[in-house]
């Protein structure tokens, strides 16, 4: 492997030109534009043919993919209301100078967003933002459940210790600070946060990640009973997920608990209906344990 290649190998195949010159020469980035193997993205911008479409989209826009695009692509949640499916964002977002001009019309296939201001953070090496920069826009682009979705994922993944999340959103409006209180890192989804933080919204508190006797872990837990596993389709799309979940199901039935398994469709397109029936669990109280569970489960506490 050249040292060109390895250089833009791992950029994604998009690079500062700027950035090439420290490892190559003028000479040879010049060489490898004239023979074809890297072509000019922008001014100072040079990409290799069969770099990351995304990126030199990015890049051709002013600036670098950024926001729910840069995080989807660490395996961070990202919600639907930034434009995204639970595939990841449907157009991509590109962070672009605070103060650049005549920036070139994206059109409909970019969302825009000017480099937030007071706060110090180093330009990445590449088109690909880092995870501080993407951050501070995806917590301001999504409505407020993605975004303490997305700050659970980014501390369940290990990405920013929470007292770095905490220095990171100090400088904006307090209304996104106090996302903080209701984050929890243990989640381990973006529909496990969403369920949460739906439930809290009407006053129903469901613990995270609770182990059960010869289960494993839950990932919500309502009252003593009523277990809540949510089911995103890029987990649970193969037989052998679908049957482990199957037997997780009976285990737990075995024991006394009530399952309710949630798909994307549930949590995302149908809030209402899933408030609906957690809340007519827990006004029947299927939710505690009554005395006859007591006397006729087993319930392995």
């Amino acid at each position: 492997m050249s040292s060109l290649d390895g250089a833009l190998d791992a950029l994604g195949g998009v690079a500062a030109a700027a950035h090439l010159h420290t490892a190559l020469s003028r000479i040879e980035v010049d060489r490898a534009i004239r023979q074809g193997r890297l072509f000019r993205v922008r001014r100072g911008w040079v990409a290799r043919p069969d770099a990351d479409p995304e990126l030199i989209a990015a890049v051709r826009c002013g600036g670098v993919l950024s926001c729910v695009s840069a995080l989807a692509r660490r395996q961070v949640w990202v919600g639907a209301g930034a434009g995204a499916t639970d595939a990841g964002p449907a157009a991509i977002h590109v962070r672009v100078p605070r103060f650049a001009k005549n920036l070139p019309d994206a059109g409909q296939n970019a969302t825009l967003h000017r480099t937030w201001p007071r706060l110090a953070l180093p330009e990445p090496r590449g088109a690909l933002d880092d995870v501080a920069n993407a951050l501070v826009h995806a917590v301001q682009c999504q409505q407020w459940r993605d975004a303490v979705a997305t700050l659970d994922s980014v501390m369940f993944r290990r990405l920013m210790r929470p007292e770095q999340v905490k220095s990171l959103l100090a400088p904006l409006p307090a209304t996104f600070s106090r996302y903080l209180v209701i984050c929890d890192g243990r989640a381990e989804s973006g529909l496990e946060s969403l369920v949460r933080l739906l439930l809290r919204s009407v006053g129903i508190h469901a613990r995270v990640q609770v182990r059960i006797d010869g289960v494993g872990r839950v990932d919500l837990l309502v009252g003593d009973r009523l277990v809540i596993e949510t089911d995103g389709r890029e987990w649970h799309s193969d037989a052998r997920s679908f049957a482990a979940d199957k037997r997780r199901d009976l285990a737990l039935a075995e024991r006394g608990y009530k399952v309710l398994r949630l798909s994307y469709q549930h949590v995302v397109h149908e809030q209402e209906r899933v408030l609906a029936t957690v809340r007519g669990i827990v006004a029947r109280g299927d939710h505690r344990w009554s005395a006859r569970h007591r006397r006729t489960v087993p319930l392995g506490r």
